[in-house]
């Protein structure tokens, strides 16, 4: 049988079995064309030829090709090209290392029309031509416009034209999978505005551990407090009024806070305002403390995500509740020793989102005091922890001149809270009436 005439029987063989795929016959090499196939299995093509006679090449062209396992196609010896439009797809890369090379393969351009099964939706795939054969790459994608399907993609597109070295995209463009990418995302007030109040819990909770010390009379008075950790820088001052009749003594006060806030993921500053509430009744050596306030958060932030909208610049709001039952315990008229239990409430909101926070404590404070030389020395310490095995330890120090009625007292404080372990130095002046 001549050549002219196998060609023509394997023709029509083929034809019955493959409608576009024939089978020509350059010298003595067989060749199989094939041409708009979709979604034809390797080891279909595998298959071709008749009787004795294997075929040498596989021109493919306006296909897709599905290949079921990488290293089968790697051990498979036959020349194939890919000549126009073709499509991969590639069920199985388990053996297959970035780059691996699969020899045989001719190209014109390179294929970067290639589908990985179960690939992690931050890689596109691409085959890079060589001569005679053709290299395998999974690419990490950058470019959130293409991972994302969505207008969080453009979203995050703008945040990189605005800012390149955005931490959120910085840590996004680290990860290696699309679980680690919505983690970032979710730690990030790029899309959870949240994370903008960590702060602000930060600064509550510094308000709540100072009605930790004692109102002993009643007085004027401005406290400035600093307080910094490796997340949080806070300048605050608090303006004050107490007053006190027998055994009744109620402050009331506003604030003012300025600070910065840096983690892995979010950098932000803003300014807290607001007023608060508090008052102590004694019955005999036990006493009742109470706090109640209300903050508000101006944020300079841009670029929030939420519900497909952008934002600019939110605002939060924060209450706080703080109930204390203590026991003044002494033999010596100069010392006390105040065992205390209580509760913080704390409440944050912020757009759409909000937050409640309950906290139960128990603690310990001393107090020791004298006149000396016309001047009251005062020292105090307390210590106190909660069920989230959060904890403060405080100190003070202060001076008051017994015939002006003026003093000024320094006080320390170190606590831990969900966030860092912060440390707040204060300064507070008053005089009384």
């Amino acid at each position: 049988m001549n050549k002219y005439l196998l060609s023509f029987f394997t023709v029509l063989v083929c034809m019955n079995a493959y409608a576009d795929i024939y089978v020509d016959t350059l010298g003595s090499d067989h060749i199989a064309h094939i041409t708009n196939e979709h979604s034809i299995d390797l080891n279909k093509i595998k298959n071709i030829g008749i009787g004795e006679y294997v075929i040498d090449k596989y021109v493919i062209s306006d296909s897709s090709v599905v290949i079921n396992d990488f290293s089968d196609w790697q051990n498979w010896q036959a020349d194939i090209d890919f000549d126009t439009d073709v499509s991969l797809y590639i069920n199985n890369i388990s053996n297959w290392h970035n780059g691996d090379r699969v020899e045989h393969i001719t190209t014109d351009d390179i294929l970067n029309d290639v589908s990985v099964k179960d690939i992690d939706g931050l890689y596109r795939t691409s085959f890079e031509a060589h001569s005679g054969d053709v290299s395998l790459y999974l690419v990490r994608e950058t470019n959130y416009e293409v991972v994302f399907n969505d207008p969080r993609g453009s979203f995050l597109g703008n945040i990189r034209s605005n800012n390149p070295n955005d931490k959120m995209l910085l840590a996004m463009d680290r990860a290696i999978n699309m679980n680690e990418v919505n983690s970032i995302m979710n730690s990030s007030y790029h899309f959870n505005p949240m994370i903008l109040m960590n702060p602000i819990k930060t600064i509550t909770r510094s308000n709540l551990l100072d009605s930790f010390t004692d109102i002993t009379d009643s007085e004027a008075g401005a406290k400035f407090d600093y307080i910094l950790s490796d997340k949080i820088n806070n300048f605050g001052t608090h303006v004050y009024i107490d007053n006190k009749y027998e055994n009744l003594s109620f402050r009331i006060g506003v604030n003012l806070n300025s600070f910065s806030y840096g983690d892995d993921l979010n950098e932000f500053t803003g300014l807290v305002y607001g007023l608060d509430i508090r008052a102590k009744q004694y019955i005999d050596d036990l006493w009742v403390d109470g706090l109640i306030g209300i903050n508000r958060t101006d944020f300079k932030t841009d670029n929030i995500y939420v519900n497909e909208n952008i934002s600019n610049n939110p605002n939060g709001i924060s209450e706080y509740l703080r109930l204390n039952v203590g026991y003044d315990y002494t033999k010596i008229p100069e010392f006390v020793f105040v065992p205390f239990v209580g509760f913080m409430l704390q409440r944050y909101e912020i757009m759409d989102f909000s937050d409640t926070d309950l906290n139960l404590h128990t603690g310990i404070m001393a107090k020791y005091d004298f006149i000396m030389d016309g001047i009251k020395y005062e020292y105090g310490a307390n210590i106190a922890t909660d069920e989230k095995a959060f904890w403060n330890i405080g100190f003070n120090i202060g001076f008051l001149s017994v015939v002006d009625e003026a003093g000024v007292s320094v006080s320390i404080n170190v606590f831990k809270d969900e966030f860092a372990v912060n440390y707040k130095l204060s300064l507070n002046g008053k005089i009384r009436f």
